[in-house]
Formats: C-alpha cells, structure tokens, sequence
C-alpha cells in the first residue's frame, strides 16, 4: 500500500488538484487504485476539460510532495535540511502517448526549471538534471531497453553536499550539484505520469507505481 499521506494530486480533467486529505479516498479514472495495493496514473492529451497546468502545456496525474497536514505551499526542503533526501518507485510504463515521452518523477523547485527529472523516451529512461540554479540541463541515458509493461525501480538520492545518486533498475550514477547555487531554493518531490504529448495531441500515458516513498533524514547511504 502506498502511503498518501503527504501528497497530493493534479489531475488532468482542468489540471484540478485534489488535496491531501481527499486524495486518501480519491479514485477516477485518472487515479486507479489496484487490488494489490497499486496505484495507476492516466493522462490522456485530448478530451473534454483535459488541461495543463500553468507554465505547462502536457497533462498530468502526478502526485506532489505536501506536508502531512496537506499543507503545499510551505512543503518545499532545503537541500541542507537533511543529510538525504530520497525519493524511491518501482513502477511499469504501461504506454505512452504519441510523443513516446513522459516524466516518471521529479525534484520541482521555485523555478519553472526544475532540478532533476527521470523521463522515458521510447525505450530509454534519462536522468535530466540542472548542476546550478536555473542552469543549462543536462541528459544522461542511464538505461536502454526499457519494455513497456516491464517493472522499473529507480531511486533519486540528494545529499546534504550536493551529491547526487540515481539508480534505475540496478545502473547507478552519480551527479553533482552546486550547493551554493540552490542555497535560497525549496525542492519538493512529484511523481506518477506526467506525458509530454502536447494538450490537443494524440494518444495518453499511463504508469501504474506499486511503490512510492520520498524520505528525508540522516542516513548516510545511498542506493
């Protein structure tokens, strides 16, 4: 059973968000929740009332990190924080809509460039990730071969000094981002399916997560 308790969701019917406490209960067709324990994501890019969020223009059913009394505004974590900040996820890309592309997770800050991205395209998962604030985004293919409908776990880990861990089904890399940079920004963690088929486009993307963790604490390890 994945633990809600500190997410919330946006929805791509009007790009609506459901809060933390109605996201406990919360099933449409955007946001299945499985026998097993699993929770699916559908965002289609064409339909009456689909909607991007603002600075956005592809849909989404993706979580984001809030605080256990819902609160999102004031979720954001300073990489100092913490010595660890880890989001975890074993999921399946169940398909993908024309663009053969989608979001799979995130760490989101003040800027409209977020930090770290792990997006799928075709069959090629890619760590997408800023070095500096706002900086120039670099891409790296830390694994090929991706089958649509095969279980995929990844782990995003950032330290307290800017190293950066990112493990997709057992290939591990290591980044590193500039600390001094990102002193002023609150990162926060989003996960689920955010496609990149434009608003109007063609087809949907859908994932389904079996597990789904974001921690922060003192432990030294990473993955």
């Amino acid at each position: 059973m994945i633990d809600l308790s500190h997410w919330n969701l946006t929805i791509p019917a009007g790009a609506a968000i459901i809060q933390t406490r109605q996201l406990q209960t919360y099933e449409s067709k955007w946001f299945t929740r499985n026998a097993d324990g699993s929770i699916t994501f559908y965002a289609p890019s064409s339909g009456s009332g689909i909607g991007s969020t603002t600075n956005s223009i592809y849909p989404r059913s993706e979580l984001r990190e809030t605080l256990p009394n819902g609160n999102y505004k004031q979720a954001g974590w300073s990489l100092s924080s913490a010595r660890l900040h880890r989001l975890s996820a074993t999921l399946t890309v169940d398909f993908l809509a024309a663009s053969k592309k989608a979001i799979i997770g995130q760490f989101h800050g003040g800027s409209t460039k977020p930090p770290f991205k792990l997006q799928i395209t075709g069959n090629t998962i890619y760590v997408q990730y800023r070095p500096k604030y706002n900086g120039e985004e670099k891409k790296d293919p830390i694994f090929k071969g991706y089958k649509l409908g095969n279980r995929l776990a990844y782990s995003a880990a950032v330290s307290s000094d800017g190293e950066f861990t990112v493990m997709v089904n057992g290939e591990v890399r290591k980044y590193q981002f500039d600390v001094a940079s990102y002193r002023s920004d609150k990162w926060y963690a989003k996960a689920g399916m955010y496609s990149q088929e434009e608003i109007g486009g063609v087809g949907a993307g859908r994932a389904t997560f079996y597990m789904l963790s974001m921690t922060h604490g003192d432990r030294a390890e990473v993955p």
